[in-house]
């Protein structure tokens, strides 16, 4: 009798177990298929940009073909040879000759034939529409699987247009030297508009180089009004001031869908599970349920989109308030729970902001350093007492630091200068460079001309 009980007493446990996961499956199969609003995906539409990869690819607008500069770059990027042999010695920073030096009898022999190896990219550089607009071949929805293999292309052309103008500098020839400086920033340029913030990093890094080799080059000859003027038109164009928030909202739109789309979440849960072979879809379809049952899910998107809402409200904001209110973010990164996996993986280092600073002052130190040579051009060489002769005659307004809103910071001795920004660290170092570990050592941000 009592074995009779404890079978149908193990039986009513089993049946109990059996129903409540029932129950559990139906809850989560619920929770995964009903329709809901999403708030945060709501919000966003409100303020104008796109929550899914599919809409982000229908916000980056299209351009005609006839206007598509990018197209015409793509084409050449098929010319270029690879990024491997003698060219590495002129697309690497660290080969620079010093400031105010030219390229030895040596180093111009090698680059001319390299340059004449690269002829036919190189005429389609110069030929591509100016219509300032460009729109690579890439499909935003089609992330994460998405490639986007012309921004290497663009970091190689632009080392070699720069190193053209530091080969015509040197040989003295101004005219020749300002056509490839503005060749290389319409084509570092079109990436301006790609909402991605890898993209805006390749922008900067393209600049970098530009802008390291017109340092050298307005040391190495004399450029004449006009030159010196649409050299600084395409310098101060390149600032870009909404560039970074598109790619903040572009980012936030492709990483998104991670919470909003299902099959986007189970493929990233499959991530971890490769090795259980024909178990990771059972394994990646749990926990995903767990995870959007439990609420994990709703609080690790909370968090996401509070932290890319505000970095993508701080880009918006003018320098320097837009460094300030970054750097105050940049404390608070950090998911507080570590179940919080996705934010912890999608949510990008602060050190993007410090980059997108840095960008803006190397460009306004440029500026800053070209009205400088006009004012030199006009005035017999003779140098301004300080920067605030420039204005209106050799720029329209001299930009500011944007580390902490004041004017940017100048030092002559003799013949030549030093125009510079304070940099990430806050802190006047008189003009002296950033160092080649930079990202253990910022300084100042500096723009030199020797005579």
């Amino acid at each position: 009798m009592s074995s009779w009980l404890e079978w149908v007493r193990r039986r009513r446990l089993a049946a109990l177990g059996a129903g409540l996961l029932c129950l559990l499956a139906a809850w989560m199969l619920w929770g995964l298929r009903a329709p809901h609003r999403d708030p945060f995906v709501e919000a966003i539409h409100k303020r104008g940009y796109p929550a899914t990869p599919a809409e982000l690819d229908a916000w980056y607008e299209s351009v005609p073909p006839a206007e598509n500069a990018a197209l015409v770059y793509t084409n050449a990027f098929g010319f270029l040879t690879n990024t491997t042999g003698p060219i590495t010695n002129f697309t690497s920073k660290s080969w620079l000759p010093p400031i105010g030096q030219g390229l030895s009898s040596e180093e111009q022999s090698e680059l001319k034939a390299i340059l004449a190896e690269s002829q036919p990219a190189l005429r389609l550089f110069y030929l591509a529409p100016a219509s300032g607009r460009s729109r690579y071949p890439i499909h935003l929805q089609d992330w994460p699987g998405m490639l986007l293999p012309h921004l290497a292309k663009t970091k190689q052309a632009v080392s070699l247009l720069s190193a053209e103008v530091l080969l015509h500098a040197t040989e003295g020839d101004a005219e020749k030297a300002t056509q490839a400086f503005l060749a290389a920033g319409r084509l570092a340029d079109s990436l301006s508009e790609e909402p991605i913030i890898i993209s805006q990093l390749i922008r900067y890094a393209d600049w970098d180089i530009l802008l390291s080799r017109l340092e050298r080059a307005l040391c190495l000859t004399a450029f004449s009004e006009r030159e010196l003027a649409s050299l600084q038109e395409a310098v101060e164009a390149a600032e870009r001031p909404r560039a970074m928030a598109r790619a903040w909202g572009g980012e936030r739109a492709v990483h998104l869908s991670i919470y909003t789309d299902r099959k986007m979440m189970e493929v990233a849960f499959s991530q971890g599970y490769k090795s259980g072979g024909g178990l990771a879809p059972f394994l990646a379809a749990t926990c995903s349920g767990l995870f959007r049952a439990t609420g994990l899910l709703q609080k690790d998107e909370a968090f996401f989109c509070d932290r890319m809402g505000r970095y993508l409200a701080a880009s918006e904001l003018p320098y320097p308030a837009r460094f300030a209110a970054t750097q105050q973010l940049a404390t608070v990164t950090n998911p507080p729970s570590p179940l919080y996996i996705f934010s912890r993986l999608l949510l990008p280092p602060g050190r993007v902001q410090v980059r997108d600073a840095d960008h803006v002052a190397r460009v306004r130190v440029a500026v800053a350093a070209l009205a400088v040579e006009r004012f030199r051009l006009a005035h017999t060489n003779a140098l301004p007492e300080s920067l605030e002769q420039l204005a209106p005659a050799c720029c329209k307004a001299m930009p500011a630091d944007p580390f902490d809103g004041k004017p940017l910071r100048y030092k002559t001795h003799g013949a030549s200068y030093a125009v510079y920004s304070i940099g990430s660290d806050g802190q006047d170092g008189g003009g002296v460079a950033w160092d080649s570990n930079y990202l253990k050592v910022p300084q100042d941000v500096a723009f030199v001309v020797k005579h």
